[in-house]
């Protein structure tokens, strides 16, 4: 269902990207908004935003948020694992699912960091946002992303253990 493609260099248009132009130890000041839509209760807003009002938004079914969930997931444990890491150049490995295009996330890795940028595409625009950063070496993570992931997990039932017989 998600499918992987490495590349090597920084992410594609990184410096049009929101918060890409940042030195490395400092991440823009993101906010995120996930609220269902009064006027159609089976879709979500995701509203991205900074502090100087650069806004992404885009809405979702229930069913793209499971998607959504999966891909940020298998993004946040690829950035917390050395799989895939530059060690003389950024390696970024792209992470979304091949039926749901509205949203892809991109992991680049360099040394002991793990930036992750999330894409949006709406009406065939695409937005970016830096949203978190990993140092690997001491596990320690900042960035709107890893709020997002919890707040999205929370809006879906846990599935029950399996027993092992």
């Amino acid at each position: 269902m998600i499918f992987l493609c490495t590349t090597t260099g920084q992410v594609a248009g990184a410096q049009d990207q929101t918060g890409a132009s940042f030195t490395p130890g400092q991440l823009p000041d993101f906010t995120f908004n996930l609220t269902r839509v009064l006027e159609a209760p089976s879709r979500y807003s995701l509203v991205i935003s900074d502090s100087d009002e650069h806004v992404i938004s885009s809405t979702f079914s229930m069913s793209q948020l499971e998607t959504l969930k999966a891909v940020l997931l298998e993004a946040e444990k690829f950035a917390l694992n050395e799989e895939g890491v530059g060690t003389n150049e950024p390696l970024t490995t792209r992470f979304q699912n091949k039926n749901e295009q509205g949203f892809t996330v991109d992991v680049e890795k360099f040394r002991n960091m793990s930036r992750l940028f999330l894409t949006l595409t709406t009406d065939g625009t695409n937005q970016t946002a830096e949203a978190g950063r990993v140092n690997r070496s001491t596990r320690r993570e900042v960035g709107f992303f890893f709020d997002l992931v919890s707040r999205i997990e929370s809006m879906f039932p846990k599935p029950p253990p399996k027993s092992h017989k």
